[in-house]
């Protein structure tokens, strides 16, 4: 699965501005209109220039027009792009710490509610204030010059106190509330809303803010198995519900269930069920 957030960096293909692991990016789609799945290892607010995204989570679609903001928690998604062509967004990618570091800096006013049941998505709308800050970016890419460290670093900071000025974002407000609270990314949160992306063991450690073997030890501990087999066993889950619940295709649910292939997906959900998947969903639809 490709990391998003890597991809950019490395291509020459977008406009671009980067300083440490801060990055705006004016994002178009360069390929053809259809699925595809990918990861950032950070999180990032993203805001549609032109064109329609749908985003799929295991909890909800979301449906993004033009005009319209969104952040999206460091994981995964199943993307689609309609009209590929005139696809493009702007994106903006901000770890966990400068996000608690902004926070600290401006002694933001942080929500005592709990957001842990939070969408790996989260919907922004068209916010006037967003609106302008994305378009104020815009002004810097036909700049012969890039601006300074520290004007990028002024314009990363003003994105996350925009976020506490009123009452309209308070989902995402409470989410910047537990960053705040959690010296570590919570591996169990990470791993329950990204069980379904087919990434490997290292990417998922590098997802989790850990080494591979830190990563692995501290999984035994909270789950009382191994990263694979709870892996497995999650999308094993998933995809029976997709199947009883969902009028999607066998190679519809192999994908957004993250399994490497169909074979592989039938062969293990018969293990599993005694049956398959094709049988389950006639036997079980609705």
């Amino acid at each position: 699965m490709i990391n998003l957030q890597d991809f950019i960096t490395n291509s020459s293909l977008f406009k671009k501005f980067e300083i440490d692991e801060l990055l705006f990016a004016q994002f178009e789609c360069p390929v053809e209109d259809g699925d595809s799945s990918a990861w950032w290892h950070n999180n990032f607010f993203g805001y549609i220039l032109s064109g329609e995204m749908v985003l799929q989570t295991p909890q909800k679609k979301y449906i993004l027009k033009p005009g319209e903001c969104y952040f999206a928690r460091k994981g995964s998604v199943l993307a689609h792009h309609h009209n590929r062509v005139d696809f493009c967004e702007l994106l903006v990618f901000v770890p966990d710490d400068f996000i608690k570091l902004v926070i600290q800096k401006y002694k933001m006013l942080l929500p005592p509610l709990a957001n842990d049941n939070a969408d790996a998505v989260i919907p922004l709308g068209d916010d006037d204030l967003l609106v302008s800050y994305f378009h104020s970016l815009l002004t810097y890419f036909p700049l012969s010059a890039p601006p300074s460290e520290t004007l990028l670093k002024l314009k990363f900071e003003e994105l996350i106190v925009n976020i506490f000025s009123g009452t309209k974002h308070i989902p995402l407000q409470c989410y910047f509330s537990e960053l705040c609270k959690s010296a570590k990314p919570s591996i169990k949160e990470i791993m329950e809303a990204n069980f379904f992306s087919n990434l490997s063991l290292d990417e998922f450690a590098r997802l989790c803010g850990r080494s591979l073997s830190a990563y692995k030890q501290k999984f035994n501990t909270i789950f009382q198995i191994t990263p694979g087999k709870w892996l497995l066993e999650k999308r094993l889950e998933y995809s029976r519900y997709l199947l009883e619940t969902t009028d999607f295709s066998v190679d519809e649910i192999c994908v957004v269930s993250g399994f490497e292939n169909r074979s592989h997906f039938i062969r293990v959900f018969k293990t599993k069920y005694g049956i398959t998947p094709g049988k389950f969903s006639m036997h079980n639809k609705f």
